[in-house]
């Protein structure tokens, strides 16, 4: 099953169903748009969060998870460094880089893909960027069903910390490079 997933660059046509995921409430308990984590967002609040970004004009680069020919969700990776208050916020290598990531339809839940999808995500996206040694994912304290998800792909928990522009705790997490 593993072998199948696939990452595509986002495009700027999947917009909409980049919206249509964030307004799901499994996704939105959890996930939400910008560093405000706004739930439930407009379309356009969407498009000007993103669309910089396939432009290419943001140092954040977005994918659209795929199993065969079906889309199924989102992650994005970006160097820690590239956002200076994050990186002293959470206080790891500014190398590093961090993962966000959620499965949008919910007939992919519980099937093991997120975390399958994730360990070949930093294998394949992440660890081959020159200088790229370590994977963090900061996902909500109270979000169990994620952190063991990334347990399972190789992250340990690091530290938790508060992030006051999110007014909200991460659950800071680190893979190593093997």
């Amino acid at each position: 099953m593993s072998e199948d997933i696939t990452f595509r660059p986002l495009a700027a046509d999947d917009i909409p169903q980049l919206r249509r995921w964030l307004n799901n409430p499994l996704v939105a308990k959890w996930y939400g748009l910008g560093v405000e984590n706004v739930p439930f967002p407009t379309l356009e609040q969407v498009e000007t969060n993103y669309l910089p970004r396939v432009r290419g004009e943001k140092p954040t680069y977005c994918y659209i998870m795929c199993l065969g020919e079906r889309e199924f969700g989102y992650v994005q990776t970006y160097r820690v460094g590239s956002y200076p208050e994050y990186a002293d916020l959470i206080d790891v290598d500014r190398d590093a880089w961090g993962i966000d990531i959620f499965i949008g339809e919910d007939d992919f839940r519980d099937r093991g893909l997120g975390t399958a999808a994730l360990r070949l995500f930093v294998e394949r996206l992440v660890f081959n960027r020159p200088g790229a040694e370590t994977a963090v994912i900061a996902p909500n304290p109270d979000n169990h069903r994620a952190i063991r998800s990334y347990e399972k792909s190789g992250f340990q928990h690091l530290k938790t910390v508060y992030v006051e522009m999110e007014t909200d705790y991460e659950y800071v997490m680190v893979r190593r490079r093997a």
